[in-house]
């Protein structure tokens, strides 16, 4: 169906945008495989396009100084509790579109070189689902 195209898409996406990230602005000590994140290169043209836009908005989010001081608190730990409560403050006035699609990622993207870093791996594939749960129900 419609829907679940959507869905693998932004899981794709999502994907690429944390591989690609984490490739670019790991600190050597954060390197994660595409088989750790379950995910598939895109193929797609268009698909590759809009990745790299998103990459884009990524990049902007860099300079975001109030997003920075508070992704860079040692309390931000990678727990659902912590996700879900910063996803419902990016989306609180029930609005959606790309920017805080691209914000959502970009979080758990954080978050997953947070736990590349602390040394737990494992949950990798956890934040991904959470993000991807999170769109399903709410966007």
């Amino acid at each position: 169906s419609g829907n679940d195209q959507i869905l693998a898409l932004g899981s794709a996406l999502l994907n690429n945008f944390i591989y690609e990230r984490v490739r670019r602005h790991g600190d050597g000590d954060a390197e994660v495989t595409r088989d750790q994140l379950g995910g598939v290169e895109l193929c797609d043209p268009s698909h590759k396009r809009l990745a790299q836009c998103l990459q884009q908005i990524g990049d902007e989010l860099d300079g975001n100084m109030q997003l920075q001081r508070m992704l860079n608190d040692s309390a931000l730990q990678p727990t659902q509790d912590v996700f879900m409560r910063v996803a419902r403050g990016i989306f609180s006035d029930g609005k959606f579109n790309w920017g805080r699609v691209v914000a959502l990622f970009y979080f758990a993207c954080r978050l997953v070189i947070k736990a590349i870093s602390t040394k737990i791996p494992d949950i990798i594939r956890t934040i991904i689902s959470w993000t991807m749960s999170y769109i399903q129900e709410h966007v």
